[in-house]
């Protein structure tokens, strides 16, 4: 595709993009009765798993309509690994969608909001993912996640990156090292990169991207050492994010 090209064409793949989600998220309705009737452990493991296909095929449809190049085989391993909590920069809506697509096996923490949407709350609840609101049962819902074989994907910075806030990554929350120490599990750390931005914190949906946006996913190659205190671990993570995005 020409350059000239690339933002103009990013309308029609905004709505082309928001349209296959769309779809995805009104098919899924008959299925949900269906797992409805399922009972106990397994019912969330069954959801978790059509979510997973449902985003290799929104990730393929992406792919399809031009809007993005996926460059994310580092998360494949997650299949295999030891349960943990999957950290990472969150510099776009997409984000958790591509962590979902690689991995069955994930419990989300979710910005309680979205657990009221209409649309996402009754995935979100039959996969039985856990909301941001609540300590406690986030603490307690992660670690039994945890210890059921399930890795626990948690964005440190709670929200999307701000760009307007003058870093490269914004100021993490020490959740996420709390519950990997009370769990007794890794961290799974990976870096999100896009080569222009997309559905970002402060970019306005109507604004079209220059298309076909790249996204890379790496391991975090400098992790930082262990800290007793889980506010000095999470400032240690967050200065390990920042100077990679930096060097990157």
């Amino acid at each position: 595709m020409k350059t000239g090209w690339r933002r103009p064409w990013g309308v029609p793949v905004l709505i082309l993009g928001f349209g296959g989600l769309g779809v995805l998220l009104i098919g899924w309705l008959p299925l949900a009765v269906l797992l409805l009737l399922v009972r106990g452990d397994r019912r969330a493991r069954m959801t978790r798993q059509v979510i997973h296909q449902a985003m290799r095929l929104y990730r393929g449809w992406l792919t399809l309509i031009g809007g993005c190049r996926f460059h994310t085989a580092a998360l494949e391993p997650l299949r295999q690994s030891k349960p943990g909590v999957v950290i990472a920069n969150h510099p776009s809506l997409l984000d958790a969608l591509v962590v979902l697509a690689h991995a069955p096996n994930v419990v989300c923490v979710m910005r309680a909001g979205l657990l009221k949407n209409p649309l996402l709350a009754l995935p979100a609840r039959l996969a039985g993912y856990l909301p941001n609101d609540n300590p406690v049962e986030m603490m307690l819902g992660g670690r039994a996640a945890i210890r059921a074989g399930c890795h626990v994907l948690l964005f440190p910075e709670s929200s999307r990156t701000r760009r307007a806030s003058g870093g490269s990554v914004d100021a993490f929350h020490p959740a996420a090292f709390m519950l990997a120490k009370r769990a007794e599990a890794p961290i799974h750390a990976f870096l999100f990169r896009y080569d222009s931005p997309l559905l970002g914190k402060d970019d306005p949906l109507w604004s079209p991207p220059r298309v076909p946006v790249r996204l890379s996913v790496a391991p975090l190659a400098n992790r930082p050492s262990m800290h007793a205190e889980p506010r000095a671990e999470a400032e240690a993570w967050h200065a390990a994010y920042r100077q990679a995005l930096e060097v990157a």
